[in-house]
């Protein structure tokens, strides 16, 4: 299934609550005033999915005030809704969305996926699932997600399963890989790339979704300049084999700038899918359909995540409340 279009990228850092938004689309749905909001009340922005936008907020310095609690917002309908919150929140922590559909075909329920680091062990990252519909965490786990670190920021959601890219680390020379977490059995995979790729400590990796099909590693050539897609592809029996689908050299169309290793990802706009990528300046975007690269604004961080926005209505819960952007 198909993809809710992207109208923007919320671009925040790593211990910043929100430092801008990019449009893609001319109805984006954000108000400008909810970045303030987020700044004023010290939330962080963990994950964005189908218009919901999951937010920590960090109250430490109240008095008589919880200290962490966790929000479902959704800026176009300026709403939110609290949730139970899960145990040891962190800024750092992230989250991955899957939307269950009910007899009518209707995905308004969600399974919350909440990722954590732990201190015990590199490779162990601790697991808590939220379920909208009983509405409490249903597992808390310590699931292996490998030796490297693990782009958590953008998550692919697919058939029930999530994947992750690792991402490099200075100063090591870990194998990149991809991490996939089952919901039906709460276990990790990891998937290794072919030794074909020769990927070499220098490339960038992201991951997507082809054609809202299926998952789609992103490998960026630094020494020829040049992006690959590979689709992951699953037989009966389990047995991965990966297919290029698609090449694209940023050499012959003239683009000469450095790329950064941070938010290669794959996103669905109305009329293609776009490949989004990043130079220390700026945000860009490749057209899947007519090949045609394009500015989208300026990253004013160093090292700055984007964490994709699609426009909708879609609830916040059953308890959602308006809330005051002053």
């Amino acid at each position: 299934m198909a993809g809710t279009p992207i109208s923007g990228f919320f671009v925040k850092g790593s211990y910043t609550s929100f430092e801008s938004f990019i449009h893609v689309g001319p109805h984006a749905g954000v108000p400008r005033s909810f970045g303030k909001f987020l700044s004023k009340n010290n939330g962080f922005i963990l994950g964005s999915a189908d218009g919901l936008v999951f937010v920590m907020h960090d109250k430490r310095w109240l008095i008589n005030a919880t200290a962490r609690s966790l929000y479902v917002y959704n800026p176009a309908r300026r709403t939110r809704c609290l949730l139970p919150a899960p145990s040891d929140m962190c800024r750092r922590d992230r989250i991955a969305v899957n939307f269950m559909s009910n007899e009518d075909k209707m995905t308004k329920d969600y399974k919350l996926v909440y990722l954590s680091s732990t201190k015990d062990q590199h490779s162990l990252h601790r697991c808590q699932v939220y379920n909208s519909v009983a509405k409490m965490w249903t597992m808390d786990k310590r699931l292996d997600f490998g030796e490297g670190a693990i782009d958590l920021d953008h998550p692919v959601v697919h058939d029930e399963t999530i994947f992750w890219a690792s991402k490099r680390e200075m100063g090591t020379m870990n194998k990149p890989y991809v991490v996939a977490f089952d919901l039906r059995t709460e276990c990790t995979q990891i998937i290794r790339p072919p030794e074909r790729m020769n990927i070499v400590p220098a490339d960038i990796i992201g991951i997507g979704k082809w054609e809202g099909k299926s998952v789609c590693l992103i490998h960026y050539r630094k020494s020829s300049r040049v992006f690959a897609l590979e689709l992951l592809q699953k037989s009966r029996n389990g047995a991965i084999r990966w297919e290029t689908v698609h090449e694209m050299s940023l050499a012959r169309r003239g683009f000469e700038e450095p790329l950064i290793g941070i938010s290669t990802m794959l996103c669905e706009v109305t009329t293609t899918t776009l490949l989004v990528f990043a130079t220390y300046k700026d945000a860009y975007t490749y057209s899947i359909k007519d090949g045609e690269i394009k500015k989208l604004g300026p990253l004013l961080l160093l090292f700055p995540s984007l964490i994709p926005y699609s426009n909708t209505l879609r609830s916040c819960g059953q308890q959602e409340e308006l809330f005051e952007e002053t």
